[in-house]
């Protein structure tokens, strides 16, 4: 599509094969929320009224799309001006697409084992963020409150959009990532290509 021309893409090895089979999908409620426990540190600390972390912007998934290169997801500011995307592998894809359309497997995939277990040792996730791209990979991380702290959790952007949208958390992307990966639904070219040619 044209509106991915030029984007930065963003690297990792490569991942299983995604389930195959006539599995079923079942809708999924939203989840109850729950009030913070304990204390957040210093890291976690949002610094304005809005509480989005300064440098930050709040972005949500616009869709899953296909493309001649392979699936990226792409995430859309308030204003649905600014999309930036982010090239990810089948297995990502049909997590967040089965998340974001609030469908999932009757069997539980990587994501929803992961929220299970989170749930079960009594934490919750607070926000994730896309940080940084660094050697045309997307760098991210997930904010998990516990009892006692918040604690930062080094991820991939794919699986930190998976969990946001499992766990109705919000997404920040660092204004400098839109700033070199961001695209103007109004500007076909996009930002100027990296060599990379390789997908998150």
């Amino acid at each position: 599509m044209s509106l991915l021309a030029g984007c930065v893409r963003a690297s990792h090895a490569p991942t299983a094969t995604a389930p195959t089979g006539t599995a079923a999908v079942v809708s999924v409620p939203a989840p109850p929320a729950t009030a913070p426990t304990g204390p957040a540190d210093a890291r976690a600390a949002v610094t304005n009224p809005a509480g989005v972390p300064d440098g930050y912007v709040e972005m949500t998934v616009g869709e899953v799309t296909p493309t001649r290169d392979g699936n990226a997801v792409l995430l859309v500011d308030a204003s649905n001006d600014v999309v930036v995307p982010i090239f990810i592998g089948p297995n990502e894809a049909m997590a967040i697409d089965l998340r974001h359309r609030k469908q999932r497997y009757q069997r539980p995939l990587t994501h929803d084992l992961l929220d299970a277990v989170l749930r079960e040792l009594g934490g919750s996730l607070v926000r994730v963020q896309i940080d940084d791209i660094k050697d045309n990979t997307f760098l991210g991380a997930v904010f998990v409150r516990t009892p006692t702290r918040v604690i930062e959790l080094d991820s991939r952007p794919s699986d930190a959009i998976a969990l946001a949208l499992g766990n109705h958390a919000p997404i920040y992307v660092a204004r400098r990532v839109i700033e070199q990966a961001g695209v103007r639904r109004n500007d076909a070219s996009g930002p100027p290509a990296p060599g990379d040619r390789s997908r998150l």
